[in-house]
């Protein structure tokens, strides 16, 4: 982190055992301990916030991204499904006109085929 090598520890060991003497040197590491402790734990609170932040927005960028994908196939879905009904409604009105011409084919033959009892009836009554 700092790149400070053995000799210069020792250095400020030496210097901090002058400055402070025998007495008051453990106390003093001790103190110094804790806070370099406590900023190492600080230190990596922040970095697993500003991680977990970072994984965050990635993910949040990654839901509006499907988010997107999913408006876009309903979209896309919604116009084939209108594409579908129009062609539906064309089929099933060539349908009925065909089904409405073979009907009207139909209905002149089938009284052209039906007897005319009227014309039987009189030529019987002639005969008799």
């Amino acid at each position: 982190m700092f790149d400070i090598g053995f000799s210069e520890l020792l250095l400020f060991g030496v210097i901090a055992l002058i400055v402070l003497g025998p007495e008051k040197l453990p106390q003093a590491a001790r103190t110094a301990g804790q806070w370099y402790a406590k900023l190492r734990r600080t230190i990596s609170t922040l970095q697993s916030d500003i991680e977990s932040e970072l994984d965050l927005a990635e993910t949040r960028k990654q839901m509006q991204d499907e988010l997107a994908k999913i408006r876009q196939t309903e979209t896309d879905m919604r116009r084939e499904l209108a594409e579908m009904r129009g062609s539906m409604d064309k089929f099933e009105n060539s349908q009925n006109q065909s089904l409405d011409t073979s009907y009207q084919s139909n209905t002149p033959q089938q009284q052209n085929h039906q007897p005319d009892t009227s014309s039987s009836s009189a030529i019987e009554k002639g005969d008799k």
